[in-house]
């Protein structure tokens, strides 16, 4: 209750001093071809978004967002979708931060965040939204993300901004202090991986309530230990960017929380990656993601240790026209005597994106996922082998203050 009377009070102060808002709404329609098994949202262990029930015209996503300045270095994001598909609330927010961006001084820049936001760890999701502008559905990585992993806490980075002064590269230091993430890890050990472009929201839910797995909340206090992550960043004339950064949800592993009946997921993961853009219009990114997961319910002792990575080739064909290739595989081990959780898998992503105008944009995406699951079997009595395909074709319209 403080924390929200704070959070208005700071808004009503600092509109006297508010310049334009900037919003941005889009509308994401798609026709979809799916074989897929039930995905993990209506409850079941597929890989891809939609299954093969739901071939036909869906909702990709309708969003609304909005950039209100605070004066001349606060300003204030909200990011606010509906994804067509039954969850908690039909419509709600992914993100909602403050940002305090003050001017560079001696060839350095700061850079602060507080509220609920993403870490700097995708290279892929770089567009507006965090969506991908080369595909629809996220690299195994990226779709991990954003089921389950957000930032609830305060950031802080500090470039050194080399180019500037006449070098050929800037430099930078990420650091985050979070909370409200302590069932981190929960959906990729008991789901594995998929690749999706849905994003949990903050009030959210991954799984259904009528499935034989229980639903997980992501975005809960448990244990009442604070996280962390830090992260390093360097830029060659912004061509090349590499990233690499360590994260730990700071949970206790047999932390209970009874009003959601789940425990806390004491996770930890690395990351590093690479983006290279040439000057023929080819984008490489490679990117690793290696961690692990423990949960100690009722005074057992359960690990997982989970490994994926992927690899893009993008190349801008011509002005508004673009085709991408992407590679996947993706692995938890179990250590459980059942072997409950263990998977392996990979995947290929092809996608075609038109931007016709600035209003919109059409996008031709295929995927294919083969996987073992051992879930499948222990869990909803199906072979534990799937190989899944998707066909999606989407339209999107989008409106904003500055799109014209």
């Amino acid at each position: 209750m403080i924390c929200r009377s704070l959070f208005f009070g700071l808004c009503t102060q600092a509109m006297a001093t508010a310049h334009a808002t900037d919003w941005e709404t889009d509308v994401d329609l798609r026709l979809v071809s799916s074989d897929g098994l039930k995905t993990v949202q209506q409850g079941g262990l597929g890989t891809l978004r939609y299954d093969d029930g739901q071939s036909g015209l869906r909702l990709g996503r309708a969003r609304f967002a909005l950039a209100q300045p605070l004066g001349e270095v606060w300003s204030l994001h909200l990011d606010a979708s509906a994804w067509g598909e039954p969850d908690k609330n039909p419509v709600d927010l992914t993100e909602a931060y403050f940002q305090f961006r003050p001017y560079p001084r001696d060839g350095l820049r700061l850079r602060m965040k507080a509220g609920a936001f993403y870490a700097p760890i995708s290279l892929e999701n770089r567009a507006s939204g965090w969506e991908s502008p080369y595909t629809l559905s996220y690299s195994a990585i990226n779709t991990w993300l954003a089921q389950e992993v957000r930032t609830i806490g305060v950031e802080g980075q500090l470039d050194w901004l080399g180019t500037r002064m006449g070098h050929g590269f800037d430099a930078g230091l990420v650091a985050g202090v979070q909370g409200w993430n302590d069932v981190a890890g929960a959906t990729v050990a008991t789901r594995g991986f998929s690749l999706s472009d849905r994003q949990t929201t903050l009030f959210g839910r991954v799984g259904a309530t009528d499935s034989a797995l229980s639903p997980i909340q992501p975005f809960r206090e448990i244990g009442g230990n604070a996280g962390f992550y830090g992260g390093v960043e360097v830029r060659y004339f912004d061509r090349i960017v590499v990233r690499a950064l360590h994260y730990d949800n700071g949970a206790i592993g047999d932390a209970y929380d009874p009003a959601i009946h789940e425990s806390s997921w004491d996770t930890n993961f690395n990351s590093a990656g690479l983006r290279a853009e040439g000057n023929a219009g080819w984008t490489l990114i490679a990117q690793y993601l290696n961690g692990k997961t423990y949960t100690a319910p009722a005074g057992t002792d359960l690990r997982w240790q989970f490994h994926a990575r992927y690899a893009l080739l993008s190349k801008e064909l011509a002005r508004h026209h673009r085709l991408s290739l992407r590679y996947d595989t993706f692995r938890v081990v179990s250590d459980l005597l059942t072997n409950a959780g263990a998977e392996n898998g990979h995947a290929w992503t092809a996608a075609y994106v038109y931007e016709a105008t600035a209003h919109w944009k059409l996008t031709l995406e295929a995927l294919r996922v083969d996987s073992n699951d051992a879930n499948r079997l222990l869990k909803l009595g199906q072979p534990t082998y799937a190989q899944e395909r998707q066909v999606q074709l989407a339209v999107r319209y989008t409106l904003g203050s500055l799109i014209y």
